[in-house]
C-alpha cells in the first residue's frame, strides 16, 4: 500500500503556488488519481487526498442515516474538497481561501498521515505537534500494539 509518510517544508511563490513533494506526487501518479484538498471545520490545516480515499468517505456515508450529523458532515467535507491539477513543475496553485484557512505566507510543511496528508504553516505545525507531545509524556507513555491480519 502506498502512504503519505514524512515531512516536507518548501516555499510558497509570489502567486500562491506550492510544489506538492516529489514522493506524494509518484503515490498519486501510480495510483492513476488527481490531488485532492479539502478542510475541516476549527483546523488551521488543509488536508490532501487521491481519489480513491474521498470515495470510500462516500462509501461510509452510504452506511449512515443521511439526516444523522456525521453523514451531514461527510457531506460538508465532500462539498468543500476541490481537485487540483498538479502542473508540470509539479506545482498547485492554492487559493485565497486555502491560504487563508491554513495561515500560508512564506512556507508550508507537508505531513504525511497514511492515506492523508496534511498542509501547514511551519509554525503551526511544530507549536501543535509540541503540545500533543507533551500531552502524551505528561500522561504516560505511549504503547503501540499491532494486531495480527
Amino acid at each position: 500500500m502506498d502512504l503519505f509518510l514524512s515531512t516536507f517544508e518548501t516555499k510558497i511563490d509570489r502567486k500562491g503556488r506550492v510544489s506538492i513533494p516529489a514522493r506524494f506526487r509518484s503515490i498519486l501518479e501510480r495510483k492513476k488519481e488527481e490531488l485532492i484538498l479539502f478542510t475541516l471545520p476549527n483546523v488551521n490545516y488543509l488536508h490532501g487526498c487521491g481519489e480513491s480515499y474521498i470515495n470510500r468517505l462516500w462509501d461510509y456515508n452510504l452506511e449512515l442515516d443521511q439526516n444523522s450529523e456525521e453523514s451531514i458532515f461527510i457531506q460538508d467535507i465532500l462539498s468543500d474538497s476541490s481537485h487540483f491539477k498538479v502542473d508540470a513543475e509539479g506545482r498547485v496553485l492554492l487559493s485565497n481561501h486555502h491560504l487563508k484557512i491554513a495561515n500560508l505566507n512564506d512556507n508550508v510543511l507537508f505531513a504525511g498521515r497514511g492515506e492523508t496528508f496534511q498542509i501547514w504553516s511551519p509554525i503551526d505545525f511544530h507549536k501543535v505537534k509540541t503540545i500533543r507531545e507533551t500531552k502524551i509524556i505528561k500522561n504516560k507513555p505511549m504503547q503501540i500494539v499491532l494486531r495480527k491480519k
